[in-house]
């Protein structure tokens, strides 16, 4: 098996994606497996993302995700785990399943900020090239992945994951800010203690996480 894989599985087509270089290496393999498939998958047909090592390529979930929808394919699913090596078995073991949550407006709007209008549950995520906005809480076990800004008006309890490209200047605002962790560029904080109108951002190359009146964007720790 290659780096890149496309299955016919129980759970309807996976891509699985083992390894790879770069994300331009990725594009050109996930392109020339969806090729060699031509005519069998519809256009706006749902697919599920595999994963073989989610936290090494937690920075490209967004992007990934991005291309294969401009592919014009729809991603229902993240998940994390392993597929079988036996080609007729098609068979895959996952260890994590995160649901993509949509919002019906906004289903075909790849870049400008996705709205979402409702509860994240657990198990659910959203996962997004650009910024997001969620009317309505984020769950314990739901997640947030987004490669710009992330607004939660309402309480946010489970993972959000900013600036996933490595934008330091990314920031979280929550009605309610209590998640189990708070990921901003890869600098991760975990809050001890709820904080109300917060927001988190990177300053001096940490995440702080204050009240919307005591931020100080662009200065430093001791300033």
């Amino acid at each position: 098996m290659g780096n890149v894989d496309l299955r016919m599985t129980k759970r309807g087509v996976v891509l699985y994606v083992e390894d790879y270089d770069d994300l331009d290496d990725l594009f050109v393999q996930v392109t020339n497996k969806f090729s060699q498939l031509n005519g069998f998958f519809s256009e706006d047909d749902k697919i599920s993302i595999m994963l073989k090592d989610k936290d090494k390529y937690s920075k490209d979930i967004t992007e990934i995700v991005s291309f294969v929808e401009k592919m014009g394919f729809k991603v229902g699913e993240i998940l994390v785990g392993e597929m079988n090596q036996k080609v007729k078995q098609n068979t895959i073991s996952v260890k994590e399943k995160l649901s993509l949550v949509e919002d019906e407006n906004n289903m075909h709007q790849l870049n400008p900020t996705k709205v979402i209008k409702k509860t994240v549950r657990s198990g659910q995520a959203i996962v997004h090239d650009g910024d997001v906005m969620l009317i309505g809480n984020l769950n314990d076990g739901g997640e947030i992945i987004s490669s710009g800004n992330v607004v939660i008006i309402g309480e946010a309890r489970g993972v959000v994951r900013a600036g996933s490209r490595g934008d330091e200047g990314s920031i979280i605002y929550a009605t309610l800010m209590t998640p189990e962790l708070v990921e901003i560029a890869k600098h991760v904080i975990h809050l001890s203690e709820p904080i109300e109108n917060a927001i988190a951002y990177i300053r001096g190359g940490k995440v702080l996480i204050e009240k919307y009146d005591k931020v100080r964007f662009g200065q430093t720790q001791n300033e």
